[in-house]
């Protein structure tokens, strides 16, 4: 599988780390991270392989080889390797990051990683690609530090902390538009339109990297407490809209 997508500073995929003597190197080998890039925007390919336990050594010098010849093109910037965990499955993740879409397409395109991926392919096998373009990943892929976290939230998780920042910010730029009387003569198109500006401009450079490290601990819980997080987090993100309902009802 190949994600390919956009993201703030960079994706990163919970580090799965298997027992001591499930893979033929030393766990000190892996993983390979690159120079810290967490104030930068990039552009990420999520790549999954399943390889067998056999083949394990041979898979990660593979990687290795074609790590050292993306480190070679312009824009790169990173990969992270994710193992696979000892008995569970045999799936490697590996997420290479480019400071943007087109030099990533470059490295994508480039004669000399074809060559490598038709060596992968005649050991390791094919790999099924598919992409997000939902283009909501890079608001819940910040203030994820290091190896921790996972994939994107669920969908119905996103929509309630995308509420979650929405509602105030509209609600705030209403109620002082209002009091200052900004716009106040416009007609409503081009109101509306200054408005959403203000609005989608907020959330993504202010209030969504802060409301997501408000409920890191709710969108990607830990996996032994998921289902008692869910609930408690929900129970908070219900509660936190009726408070704002009422404190805002009071403004108005």
């Amino acid at each position: 599988m190949v994600c390919r997508f956009p993201i703030n500073r960079y994706l990163t995929l919970k580090l799965l780390k298997p027992p001591d003597d499930s893979l033929p190197f030393k766990k000190s080998d892996y993983p390979i991270f690159m120079p810290d890039v967490t104030q930068q925007e990039t552009t990420s390919l999520v790549i999954e392989y399943e390889v067998s336990k056999a083949k394990a050594e041979e898979f990660w010098q593979w990687q290795q080889s074609i790590q050292a010849e993306a480190t070679h093109h312009p824009g790169y910037v990173r990969t992270d390797i994710c193992p696979p965990v000892e008995g569970a499955q045999n799936k490697w993740y590996i997420v290479v990051h480019f400071d943007s879409s087109t030099n990533l397409t470059r490295w994508l395109d480039s004669d000399h990683r074809h060559a490598l991926i038709r060596h992968a392919r005649s050991q390791f096998g094919d790999y099924h690609y598919r992409n997000l373009a939902t283009g909501l990943e890079g608001w819940f892929s910040q203030g994820k530090q290091g190896e921790e976290p996972g994939t994107s939230p669920p969908a119905w998780k996103q929509n309630l902390t995308i509420l979650f920042g929405l509602y105030p910010t509209v609600m705030v730029e209403t109620l002082l538009f209002s009091h200052f009387g900004i716009m106040e003569g416009w007609s409503l198109a081009p109101k509306m339109f200054v408005n959403n500006l203000v609005s989608c401009s907020l959330l993504t450079w202010v209030v969504m990297p802060l409301v997501t490290r408000l409920l890191q601990f709710w969108l990607n819980p830990s996996s032994s407490l998921a289902r008692r997080t869910n609930l408690i987090g929900l129970l908070l993100v219900l509660l936190s809209y009726g408070l704002m309902i009422s404190l805002f009802q009071s403004f108005s």
